[in-house]
């Protein structure tokens, strides 16, 4: 048995120099390969203060309770620092995450998440934590469960699986606001460190360093050192008013934020004595009187700065709280204010010179302190524009993944936004987060609702692109729910039919084709043939993949008959492609390859290269059918090719594939072995574990033919450990059915049949009876050789 036609290329994440890990997910094996060196999962690991002081003790007890070396009852696999906003908490992890890397204690690399738990808006639920955590080490999105105990288990197997190659990982869990928020996200090995930072001392079974406001002596030395660096060694008037300095250190509650907000208030003005600026903070005291003590430090340091801001800064930091993402480009804080792209820089450094707003992990990305924000919220009520403001921002949004979104899916040359895919791409990686929680705030807004339907559209082929599969399902359930009796029908038709794509993308088949029916259905009803016969091909593919290739074929070929009518050639060029295949696996391969031929025509007439290359792929699977092999391999190759010259390289990867089988059909077992062995090669670089499964089967086969039985079970074997993930594929059933046939080749009759019988199993879940009737005559007769099997 060979596997099929490989027609669903995908690209996940880059993988190199990785490891395997071999886990039980629902009663499914999900074999992954992994990164070594991991990736900040969200917002990324913080930038270290230069400042950094006075916390040397809790800092010490932290890498004591990370050191190996250390005794049992000193080290901790979990940690909790707790302590009040603004007191330095995420600073102190960060300074030991980056210590810790460099003694080298954690070669697997250290992943954090900032869980906003203080945040309404932005919080992180632990399903999306895990999801974002998981992404982050490597598991492609078609693999991450959909419930959260499952996601648990995945994501601790994981951190387990490096534990055990001595790739031990640094987990840091920033502003966690309940035991149930962080729970899921701590690893549960003795080896993989978790830091959790929060308000409240959690019960999380960790050990607990409470983070206090800095002593008195401490807090100058923060003050020195913050107006060292900002003005030079020359700056000495933290120490020639060194009274007013531990004054100023009160008033400031001994605590860093508010200590660097003064500081920045001295350094911005270099003639300003210290004891200027402890009479304003005594003011602003005595007017918060309300507040308890660290509230009123805190809040007197950000009316002092707040008050120091010019009209239009002050308009920024409010307005800016509005963001609905974790973070914020110079360009969107520009529409925001409704000035320039370089007028708006200004203001933001500004701003950041301020300690009112932190730089993000890249130049050109600005983010607020949870506390700043709350307060610039409040602050904001006072300042008109505040609703023209927030449109703006989402007319930005909305704009600009329009355009992106029309640049990924052109062949080049229109005027657009963006000069190149590449830059479209770029953008989207930027901001791809913020606009899925442009998404959920305009869900609960009436007047944003125009947002959260348009806005998943745009993403969607980015998120397909991105394999970004869970994501583009959550907006894109959004987008439905508002749009239901909306009464802007295609949109819904629209949602309806992307929620079927990414549904068959995740596996989910039944769900695929129930969307897309209704979509037709939609369709059908308001009378626009166009979209029509797009979602009626959309249909097809669902259909093809559930390998219902007759409802397939009549999907396809309704659909062609509608484009055709349209005078849509291109459209018509890819319905025909599509019924070809139902044809080919219908048994009816002659009438296939003419459909493939007019396809490839209307293609090469229009100079669109990738469905040229695509649909000379499916023709040659259909070649090979016919038994025409040599016909075969020069469409693969020629697809392959093309592919290549397009940078498509994992699409030509299974491209790859189909050419070793045309090869090894011809009886070229070398040229097949080459090809299938530069498709893994491909696989491998991309992280696309699908793929390799395919190929690793691909090339059991070969060895098979070359008598090299071991290797040949060795690969069959490797094949179902990457395939056990994707449980309604029929390529698993061929797997266990090839490595049967081995078996028996073997003389291992026992051995054969029961890999047989897991065949079986898949091809009835996947009702391909003709393979199914092939695994049972096989059983049939090697029953012969063991007469009392059950």
């Amino acid at each position: 048995m060979n596997i099929g036609d490989s027609r669903h290329g995908g690209v996940s994440n880059e993988i190199r120099d990785g490891l395997f890990l071999h886990t039980v997910i629902q009663g499914r094996d999900i074999t992954l390969q992994l990164p070594k060196e991991l990736k900040p999962a969200l917002a990324g690991l913080p930038t270290r203060s230069s400042v950094f002081t006075g916390r040397e003790e809790h800092f010490d007890a932290l890498l004591r309770g990370m050191d190996s070396a250390s005794d049992r009852d000193v080290r901790s696999d979990v940690h909790l620092v707790a302590g009040l906003g603004g007191v330095g908490k995420t600073e102190l992890i960060s300074q030991v995450a980056y210590e810790v890397l460099r003694r080298g204690w954690f070669p697997g690399g250290v992943l954090f998440v900032d869980l906003f738990g203080y945040d309404d808006q932005r919080c992180l639920t632990p399903e999306r934590a895990l999801v974002s955590l998981l992404q982050a080490i490597g598991v492609p999105e078609e693999n991450i469960p959909e419930d959260l105990q499952s996601r648990i288990r995945l994501y601790r197997s994981i951190l387990a699986a490096y534990a055990e190659q001595e790739s031990r990982i640094l987990v840091l869990v920033d502003n966690a606001s309940s035991v149930d928020q962080v729970e899921a996200l701590l690893p549960s090995d003795s080896a993989n460190v978790a830091i959790v930072t929060s308000r409240h001392t959690l019960s999380i079974g960790g050990r607990i360093q409470e983070l206090q406001v800095l002593d008195p002596d401490s807090s100058v030395e923060l003050l020195r050192n913050a107006l060292r660096v900002a003005r030079g060694e020359a700056d000495a008037r933290i120490d020639q008013d060194i009274d007013n300095s531990y004054e100023l250190s009160r008033l400031c509650g001994y605590l860093p934020l508010a200590l660097q907000i003064c500081a920045a208030i001295l350094a911005d003005s270099p003639i300003r004595p210290t004891a200027s600026l402890v009479d304003s903070l005594r003011n602003a005291h005595s007017r918060l009187d309300a507040l308890r003590r660290e509230e009123k430090a805190v809040r007197a340091a950000f009316d002092l700065s707040y008050g120091l801001l010019a009209e239009r800064e002050r308009q920024v930091i409010g307005f800016i709280s509005f963001s609905p993402g974790v973070d914020i480009s110079t360009a969107a804080a520009a529409r925001l204010v409704d000035v320039s792209d370089r007028d708006a820089e200004e203001l933001l450094l500004s701003l950041s010179r301020a300690h009112l707003l932190e730089h993000g992990t890249i130049w050109g990305r600005w983010r607020l302190h949870d506390l700043v924000r709350l307060y610039a919220l409040e602050k904001v009520a006072e300042l008109p524009g505040q609703e023209d403001a927030v449109l703006r921002l989402f007319d930005f949004y909305t704009e600009y993944s329009r355009a992106a979104a029309e640049m990924l899916g052109s062949e080049g040359g229109e005027e657009n936004l963006f000069a190149s895919r590449e830059a479209a791409l770029e953008w989207f990686d930027a901001e791809c987060q913020n606009l899925i929680a442009t998404v959920h705030v305009s869900v609960d807004q009436p007047g944003l609702l125009g947002y959260a339907a348009e806005i998943p559209h745009r993403l969607a082929r980015y998120l397909d692109m991105r394999r970004m599969f869970n994501d583009w399902k959550e907006v894109m359930e959004a987008s439905l729910n508002i749009l239901r009796g909306a009464g802007d029908v295609e949109f819904e038709a629209n949602a309806l039919d992307s929620l079927g794509m990414v549904c068959r993308e995740l596996h989910q088949i039944s769900d695929s084709v129930s969307f897309h029916r209704e979509a037709v259905g939609v369709a059908r009803k308001i009378g626009d043939k166009d979209i029509l016969a797009r979602y009626l091909n959309n249909t097809g593919n669902a259909l093809f993949r559930g390998r219902d290739f007759q409802g397939a074929l009549e999907a396809h070929s309704e659909a062609a008959s509608l484009f055709s009518e349209l005078q849509d050639r291109l459209g018509f060029a890819r319905a025909s492609d599509n019924s070809a295949s139902a044809l080919r696996e219908l048994g009816r391969p002659e009438e296939a390859v003419e459909l493939h031929q007019e396809a490839i025509r209307l293609f090469k007439e229009a100079d669109i290269v990738e469905s040229e290359a695509r649909t000379l792929s499916h023709m040659g699977s259909t070649l090979l059918q016919l038994g025409r092999y040599e016909e075969a391999v020069v469409a693969q190759r020629r697809a392959s090719g093309l592919l290549r010259t397009l940078n498509l390289i994992g699409v030509a990867g299974h491209t790859m594939i189909n050419l070793s089988n045309a090869l090894r059909a011809s009886g070229d077992l070398n040229g097949s072995l080459d090809s299938i062995n530069e498709a893994l090669d491909i696989f491998e670089s991309f992280g696309d574990v699908l793929g390799k499964g395919r190929a690793l089967n691909q090339r059991g086969l070969i060895y098979a033919d070359l008598e090299e039985f071991d290797r040949a079970s060795a690969d069959f074997h490797e094949s179902l450990s990457s395939l056990s993930g994707f449980d309604r594929l029929i390529d698993t059933g061929y797997a266990y059915a090839n490595l049967g046939r081995l078996y028996a080749i073997n003389k291992l009759p026992v051995k054969a049949i029961e890999n047989l019988e897991k065949a079986c199993a898949v091809f009835d879940r996947c009702e391909s009876e003709n393979d199914l009737a092939i695994a049972r005559d096989l059983i049939a007769m090697l029953s012969f050789a063991v007469p009392d099997i059950s």
